[in-house]
């Protein structure tokens, strides 16, 4: 199931909840509904970033033409973990994981355009909040008794992210790296939440009230 279809099947409630319900009463639903939140303010935040750091016209959240006009520059950018769909301990456990991974990627990525683009208090408000996310599913790794050394670093992506001020040496590409750095933050962070919204389904007493606005950022996002 691609990301597209996938979010869309977990925002009307399709999927039917996989049996690891003993696992999941494991965490705490605090720690959930923070996390959740979270992700809710990095989808509403990432444009106000992008309108603060992007100068070009050209360069749209979301527009699928820019999208394949730009596709030829994707390489300079690595590439986010590919989340799994929750249906099991396992596939639970890997995807917390990758979740820290992409997470981490996106922060080092903002880290290192910031040395080229002004530091605005868009950007820092949205790398707190990636950072603090990060903390929370790494507290919820370890409420579920999850070890992450299990799962090896990703060695490629540390150098591309090390090796992308070599392409930054124009303000079109400067201007570039930024804007697919935060679309890909965009389309990263609806799959992070789809994966919540599955979570918060499976876990017991938990509601499945949703912000309307975030949802449609996601449709919008994914070009529905």
């Amino acid at each position: 199931m691609n990301f597209q279809a996938a979010i869309l099947v977990t925002l009307v409630g399709i999927v039917a909840s996989a049996p690891i319900s003993d696992k999941l009463d494991i965490l705490n639903k605090g720690t959930i509904e923070q996390a959740h939140s979270l992700i809710n303010k990095i989808l509403e935040d990432v444009p106000k970033a992008h309108a603060a750091w992007i100068n070009n016209k050209g360069l749209t959240l979301g527009d699928n033409t820019i999208r394949l006009q730009l596709n030829y520059l994707k390489s300079v950018i690595p590439s986010a973990p590919v989340l799994q769909n929750i249906s099991n301990i396992s596939s639970m456990e890997t995807c917390l994981a990758d979740m820290v991974k992409g997470l981490q990627l996106h922060l080092n990525l903002l880290n290192e355009i910031i040395k080229k683009l002004a530091q605005t208090d868009q950007v820092n408000v949205l790398k707190n909040e990636i950072q603090e996310l990060r903390s929370l599913i790494k507290k919820l790794q370890k409420q579920a008794g999850f070890d992450p050394s299990n799962h090896a670093k990703d060695e490629q992506s540390q150098t591309l992210v090390h090796d992308l001020h070599k392409h930054l040496t124009t303000e079109f590409m400067i201007q570039v790296a930024a804007h697919l750095t935060l679309q890909q933050l965009q389309d990263f962070s609806c799959d992070v939440l789809r994966s919540f919204l599955s979570i918060r389904r499976m876990t017991s007493n938990m509601s499945m009230a949703e912000n309307p606005k975030t949802v449609q950022l996601c449709i919008n996002a994914a070009g529905l």
